[in-house]
């Protein structure tokens, strides 16, 4: 009985609660427009936050697709893992050297992450509640791609959304040895930085709205 209930709260969630638009803008839409010939895929999927809401990787996974999400918050994980079942879902922080990183717990819970002292204090100004703050030991994505031992090397989609910290998270994947189509990455003060980086891996700025910008490997 309980099988059952959890498999048609799976596809309530899925089917019969239809929204036009899980991402936060229309990262879904030009997603379609990049991947417009491809029946499946694999994504990973950094500071995953939630299994639908502002997710640019909701849809994907209705279409078929799986992958790897990644998110410090225990309870984002809860979910992941009752509605994501054909997805990898890893509780870590994610940095290019291991260290002692402070995880930051909001009210609001899209806020989560390693923030510096300036923009904690920007939230705190907007009315936002620290909850509590957590020492957690960081991880790259080379070493949780390893530890899960997938033997992969094509992705077709890395999409990072980590509050500040996306570059850092960047830097911890091996662009040489992984052949990434598609990376989605919230820019931000760093943007100059990170497209010359991308662009020594060959690849391009495609597109880029009020969060994010586009990098397509060139020989997509």
């Amino acid at each position: 009985m309980i099988l059952m209930i959890k498999k048609f709260l799976r596809f309530f969630y899925w089917n019969i609660i239809k929204r036009k638009n899980f991402s936060q803008e229309n990262e879904e839409e030009i997603l379609k427009t990049l991947f417009s010939n491809y029946k499946k895929g694999f994504y990973i999927d950094v500071g995953c936050y939630h299994p639908n809401r502002f997710s640019n990787t909701a849809l994907l996974y209705k279409k078929g697709w799986n992958g790897i999400n990644i998110d410090a918050n225990p309870e984002s994980l809860k979910l992941f893992n009752f509605f994501r079942k054909r997805d990898h879902n890893v509780r870590a922080v994610v940095s290019e050297t291991e260290s002692l990183l402070t995880y930051y717990h909001f009210n609001e819970s899209a806020l989560n992450g390693c923030l510096d002292e300036n923009r904690v204090k920007i939230l705190k100004e907007e009315n936002f509640k620290v909850i509590k703050k957590e020492e957690i030991l960081s991880k790259s994505l080379d070493q949780i791609i390893f530890e899960l031992n997938l033997k992969k090397k094509k992705i077709e989609l890395l999409d990072i959304d980590v509050e500040g910290y996306d570059f850092q998270v960047l830097r911890s994947i091996n662009l040489n040895y992984y052949h990434i189509k598609v990376i989605i990455i919230e820019t931000g003060k760093f943007e100059k930085e990170i497209i010359k980086y991308l662009s020594d891996y060959n690849y391009t700025l495609w597109k880029k709205n009020l969060r994010n910008s586009f990098f397509v490997k060139n020989d997509l």
